[in-house]
């Protein structure tokens, strides 16, 4: 009996996969990293600096680097939201509201200056708990109930301020926002603390990867022992104490209680930590990433003033910057995948 031989179709998982081609794995390496956001942050800072060539001087290098520093606060306590899945969209308002009752208690009351100071980083706490427990205990949506928080809390600075500032800050906080340290503004050395502890509870401990466990996979947490609702609530109260110590230090900052404080950090924080390489989706992130994509969002703002363009804009540019980073997560995810 002879038999007949053909094309052997077989299973395709049977076959052997495909050669990437090499343009490819170049692209794939290059979104996967952050050196696609580095270039870009290259190339803006080499298009601002030729059209206003002030842009590079010391005197406002120095504004930059101290202004990144509040963003970065918040930005760092997003990205903690983002890589545990959820997310956070009080940050802003918790800093203002952080550093209103700080500035009233010390406007209305003779508390010690530094305790005044330390009563509204617990308040932000606070506020991260409630978020915390809404979302991880209540099970509600968190782009809900963080919403309508920021809402409610942002009500309240108008309520208990009226409006108006709070000034005659005592002069020995002041130091806190406005000095330096060997050359280095004082906001951006508790920045780099902040974030060397971040990076070392991240990589380093347990925390951190029942963090990224979470973001990444909150049944696959759930069933090897990760108490889920326990993170998220964590993840929350730390996003809402590193916003609040961003209110403080701008209180310091500009020596009095600004109802505008934090007003415009919601997006900056939220672009930033996206563009360092978080996933909207969860379970990816780094400080880094979030160090430098709050320098992107800061150089933006710095530039809109610096090269005489309508401040009108800085929305529309911002939220455009938005856009892109939202883009790139899902060029990072496809690559993942």
């Amino acid at each position: 009996m002879s038999t007949q031989t053909g094309p052997q179709t077989g299973n395709v998982a049977d076959q052997p996969p495909q050669s990437e081609s090499w343009a490819r794995r170049l692209w794939r390496t290059i979104t996967q990293s952050q050196a696609l956001v580095l270039m870009l942050f290259l190339v803006v800072i080499i298009i601002i600096s030729l059209w206003a060539p002030r842009f590079l001087q010391p005197s406002n290098l120095a504004v930059i680097v101290r202004q990144t520093s509040f963003i970065a606060l918040a930005s760092m306590g997003q990205m903690l939201a983002l890589i545990a899945g959820v997310i956070d969209l009080s940050v802003g308002a918790t800093a203002g509201f952080a550093g209103i009752c700080a500035a009233m208690l010390m406007n209305a009351t003779p508390i010690n200056p530094y305790l005044a100071l330390l009563v509204g980083i617990l308040v932000g706490t606070f506020i991260g708990l409630i978020n915390g427990l809404l979302v991880a205990y209540v099970r509600l949506n968190p782009f809900i109930v963080t919403l309508s928080m920021s809402f409610v809390i942002s009500g309240l600075i108008l309520v208990v301020t009226g409006g108006w500032a709070i000034p005659d800050m005592p002069d020995s906080i002041l130091w806190l926002g406005q000095e330096n340290i060997g050359g280095v503004p004082v906001p951006t050395i508790i920045t780099i603390i902040v974030a060397l502890v971040l990076a070392f509870v991240l990589n380093r401990t347990f925390i951190g990867r029942h963090i990224f466990a979470v973001g990444g996979n909150k049944d696959a947490a759930n069933l090897v022992g990760i108490r889920v609702p326990r993170i998220i609530v964590l993840v929350y109260m730390i996003a809402g104490t590193l916003s609040a110590l961003a209110g403080v230090l701008m209180l310091a900052r500009l020596a009095s209680g600004q109802p505008t404080i934090g007003a415009t950090w919601l997006m900056p924080s939220f672009a930033a930590p996206i563009l360092g390489g978080a996933a909207l989706s969860g379970g990816a992130g780094s400080v880094l990433g979030t160090l430098v994509g709050a320098t992107i969002m800061t150089v933006i703002q710095n530039a809109i003033v610096m090269t005489g363009i309508s401040v009108y804009w800085e929305n529309v540019v911002v939220g455009l910057v938005l856009v892109a980073a939202i883009i790139l997560d899902r060029v990072r995810t496809r690559n993942r995948t």
